[in-house]
């Protein structure tokens, strides 16, 4: 297990990115200006995270704040937690995790409270353990311990209240097919029915039907997966569905208005970054080739605009840790430049706050070497430029 574990650890696996390329983009980040705002849109520095962190997660709250758990640090696996005040701008404590816990998922429920589940840390693990955050309180209370430990699983809320939590890596085996739900109305998890698949690293997302598709991840062998699956919460079966037009992991699974989901990017070191784009159509289960982005990337993030279009930023390219993003817009099929992040930065958390605003927090150049900083991404129109092949 504890191989397993340290293969997923941050400590010092992304030296394959190079000491001279970090040291270039630590100098470019320091020539840049207050707010940057080449392209579409503009970023402005945020108050600084009180933890440099990267694997956390963050959740817009019902008051507008923003609550970030978890991750690692440069103290280890992180149990602190803060929020985030876009009205001062600042951040504060939100207590202690219950449990240090990185890669773990954190769910707004129905209620107001968010549920974090799963993760790991070095003392136990893999973790099965879940917890509840109350801001009415600002309090952590336990919310009992899922049926399989795991982390890099995915966690979505289903019209229904509960939560579905789906594969990941766990104890016993690399690649789970394991999925179970979290009932808030009693506080217990029950067993799913088990996915059709095996997988890690993969991406889930609610369908505007009430259904869940699953995509791509990885399976025991390490191998990327072109596989898609649809979860029914009424029947709980699984389904298989049109296959991904590209195996691809780390990649970002959006619902786009018109009902359809946007898949972008995903890789890893090797075989490297993609940067083919795919949509998915739940009217004819088929994937389809849309235009591609400019950069190829992975462990990215993928917000939908106040307006319906999709800011793509951060993550890794081939060469190390991206700054630039790209907005792609569901109605034209077309995506534009939007301006650079501040700094480059993977493993961030990137949330769209009342105003329309994003923020993005917290991450890493690379693995190793964390970003304390955070920002701010104010969007604007701009003239639509063809990318495509």
């Amino acid at each position: 297990m504890l191989r397993r574990l340290s293969a997923i650890v941050p400590s010092r696996r992304a030296r394959w990115f190079g000491g001279s390329w970090a040291l270039a983009a630590t100098a470019l980040a320091l020539l840049a200006a207050t707010a940057v705002a080449a392209g579409s849109g503009q970023w402005s520095s945020a108050d600084r995270l009180r933890t440099s962190r990267e694997f956390h997660t963050a959740t817009l709250l019902p008051q507008g704040q923003v609550l970030v758990t978890g991750g690692f640090g440069y103290d280890g696996f992180l149990s602190s937690s803060e929020l985030y005040d876009p009205v001062k701008r600042a951040w504060n404590n939100a207590g202690r995790l219950r449990t240090p816990r990185f890669a773990q998922t954190a769910t707004l429920l129905g209620n107001g409270k968010v549920l974090v589940a799963g993760g790991a840390n070095l003392d136990k693990g893999f973790l099965a353990s879940a917890e509840l955050f109350d801001p009415a309180t600002g309090t952590w209370s336990s919310a009992g311990n899922m049926r399989t430990a795991r982390n890099n699983h995915t966690a979505t809320l289903l019209p229904d209240g509960r939560v579905l939590v789906t594969g990941g890596l766990g104890k016993r085996v690399p690649a789970l097919d394991r999925a179970e739900l979290y009932d808030p109305a009693t506080n217990r998890w029950s067993s799913a029915a088990k996915m059709r698949t095996s997988r890690y690293h993969h991406a889930a997302v609610l369908m505007l039907d009430g259904r869940v598709l699953v995509t791509g991840g990885q399976n025991r062998a390490e191998r990327f997966r072109n596989s898609a699956e649809i979860y029914n919460p009424v029947r709980n079966r699984w389904h298989t569905t049109g296959r991904l037009r590209t195996p691809r992991v780390n990649h970002t699974s959006t619902l786009t208005a018109d009902g359809k989901v946007l898949i972008v990017g995903g890789g890893d070191r090797a075989p490297g970054f993609t940067k083919r784009v795919e949509r998915y159509n739940p009217s004819s289960g088929r994937f389809t080739y849309t235009r591609a982005a400019r950069i190829p990337r992975g462990f990215h993030t993928a917000t939908t605009l106040a307006d319906g279009r999709v800011l793509i930023s951060g993550g890794f390219g081939d060469r190390g840790a991206l700054s630039r993003a790209e907005i792609y817009d569901p109605r034209t099929s077309r995506w534009r430049s939007g301006s650079s992040q501040r700094t480059a930065r993977a493993h961030q958390t990137a949330t769209l706050l009342e105003d329309g605003t994003v923020l993005v927090a917290g991450g890493a150049r690379y693995s190793g070497t964390l970003v304390p900083s955070a920002e701010r991404y104010r969007p604007t129109k701009a003239k639509t430029t063809n990318t495509g092949p």
